[in-house]
């Protein structure tokens, strides 16, 4: 036991049945990043179904200043780490190709798979694919076309979809990636076998910073996601997850058993209220009186989201939002993982393990959901009834495996 353990203060951790823990089992697999996943996809149906419901007290920015897409990319970095790393250490990063390779056609392949059916499912006269094929900025008003012309040749509508230049926003990150894994993912892992740790993590905050710091930002690709999702700013959570994945054993220890890590994770915890705190304050007009705080005014809450927490180049406040609100739940699913699993570990399990599924499925549900009278009723149950019937829906689907020897999942 060393000096650190034994001074290591007294924390919540002390007063919680050890009963409750996640067994360490050592098994490859942590269902505590499942469980994750699947959490969040109640709050992307909230996010891309905008339709007002029960839901929207927790995904539009209620449980912090972040989206779903924030914590699917460093769970997706996490988890790269984890499984590929495994064969880093083991073999070199020629082993971990294959598997690699494997993965990103698999990504690409179906990317340009669902740029071309919603291309396809325009010619259908009575179908209105305005939801899926354009995107409305609610604060700037415009309305931006996401395909060519209908009338377009065939030739330019398969190049831009070779070049994800086109597609569903709803479906847009999964070019990111496509293009993570091809730029980045070989990279991260040669360094990272040659111990040039602290090189690979300047190199992808001077990339981060360089893109904070201009604008218009740099798109090198020109995808469409670059647009919601610049790759050299979003490639910072994607890079230092991967490299959490890959040292998770080095950096479990150091969160769970020395007296720093567990201050860390106190604060961490801390900082994870306050955001909560904060982002309540914002000065949404859907939300009733009663769920907004008026703490902050509501100038002074647009001044500093607009500075600090812009979501498309991720700003430094919801970067660290971000990294908080992980630890913290990470951290309480660790400690209280049995009696949550039992509650919800059916539901959000699945949902987790077959998270590229389920984001494929729900860009045609709410195609679906869009060509019916329901959303234009604007009645709140009505709307919740529809969040819950889908989610239900999709997790059925997954729990069936419909259409899985298909859909990468």
């Amino acid at each position: 036991m060393t000096t650190d353990t034994l001074r290591a203060p007294r924390t919540f951790s002390d007063w919680i049945p050890a009963s409750w823990a996640y067994p360490d089992t050592g098994a490859t697999r942590d269902l505590r990043l499942d469980f994750m996943r699947g959490f969040v996809i109640p709050l992307l149906f909230a996010s891309h179904f905008e339709y007002f419901s029960a839901l929207m007290f927790i995904g539009w920015e209620r449980i912090g200043v972040i989206s779903t897409a924030e914590i699917f990319v460093i769970l997706s970095g996490i988890v790269v780490g984890m499984v590929y790393g495994k064969k880093v250490k083991q073999a070199g990063v020629a082993a971990a190709m294959p598997g690699l390779i494997s993965r990103s056609v698999a990504l690409y392949r179906i990317s340009v798979l669902m740029i071309l059916a919603i291309a396809a499912l325009r010619f259908i006269p009575w179908l209105d694919t305005t939801i899926i094929t354009t995107f409305h900025d609610p604060y700037g008003g415009k309305t931006f076309q996401l395909y060519p012309p209908i009338d377009a040749s065939i030739f330019q509508i398969i190049s831009k979809a070779l070049l994800l230049q086109i597609g569903p926003h709803q479906f847009q990150i999964v070019g990111m990636y496509v293009v993570m894994f091809i730029l980045f993912t070989p990279l991260v892992f040669f360094m990272l076998a040659k111990r040039q740790l602290g090189l690979l993590l300047g190199a992808s905050w001077v990339l981060y910073l360089i893109n904070l710091g201009s604008n218009p930002f740099f798109r090198p690709t020109n995808a469409q996601f670059e647009y919601a999702f610049p790759i050299l700013s979003w490639q910072l959570l994607y890079v230092h997850g991967m490299v959490a994945g890959y040292y998770k054993q080095e950096v479990v220890q150091f969160f769970s058993a020395t007296a720093w890590g567990k201050r860390l994770v106190a604060l961490c915890i801390a900082l994870s209220l306050g955001f909560i705190v904060f982002t309540w304050n914002h000065p949404l007009q859907q939300f009733p009186e009663w769920a907004r705080l008026h703490f902050v005014p509501a100038d002074t809450f647009l001044h500093w989201y607009n500075t600090y927490f812009t979501k498309n180049t991720l700003g430094i406040g919801r970067l660290v939002n971000v990294v908080v609100l992980f630890i913290a739940i990470y951290t309480l699913m660790t400690l209280c993982w049995q009696p949550l699993n039992r509650m919800l570990g059916w539901f959000f399990i699945p949902l987790g393990q077959a998270s590229l599924y389920v984001f494929f499925i729900h860009v045609f549900l709410l195609l679906l959901i869009a060509n019916t009278p329901l959303p234009d009723y604007q009645n709140f149950w009505i709307n919740t009834g529809i969040h819950i019937g889908l989610l239900a829906l999709v997790w059925v689907l997954v729990k069936r495996q419909f259409l899985f020897r298909w859909i990468p999942h």
